[in-house]
């Protein structure tokens, strides 16, 4: 349980799963497509692009330009997942690093307005974790007092 707190909470932090910005498919709760990539799932990168490509009206070019990108860095977050003689707090490091990488050659493909499209998505997810994180602070206290 411990494990998929820090990596819903790291996830949020990280901006795992960029496209988790965009709205829910219709008839999918918005906590549940914000799950995606927990629990041994991943993003797929195709849908990663086809969900930017909607949210940032990506020329196909662009697309075929991001979604190496995204393989790339759903393989190292993969690899560092499954490499157990890192320490939480060195994991954290690393998947941020990939993230920040990641991140920054998505952005070196999109022009000025996706650029600001896609900060103001990278926000909003941010925003809605840190919300996350803080109703779950919330419960955990009230849960854990109830217990006493």
């Amino acid at each position: 349980m411990k494990k998929q707190i820090f990596t819903l909470a790291l996830s949020g932090i990280l901006g795992i799963g960029i496209a988790m910005a965009a709205p829910a498919p219709q008839g999918q709760s918005d906590s549940s497509h914000a799950h995606r990539g927990m629990g041994g799932r991943q993003m797929d990168p195709d849908r990663e692009v086809q969900r930017l490509g909607k949210r940032l009206n990506l020329t196909d070019d662009q697309k075929n330009q991001i979604k190496p990108i995204l393989a790339d860095r759903q393989q190292q977050m993969q690899s560092l997942m499954q490499d157990s003689s890192l320490q939480p707090k060195e994991r954290h490091e690393k998947m941020r690093s990939i993230m920040e990488d990641s991140n920054t050659k998505v952005k070196a493909v999109l022009n000025d307005d996706q650029k600001a499209k896609f900060d103001q998505m990278q926000q909003q997810m941010r925003e809605r974790m840190q919300q996350r994180r803080q109703e779950h602070q919330q419960n955990g206290e009230s849960g854990g007092n109830a217990n006493r």
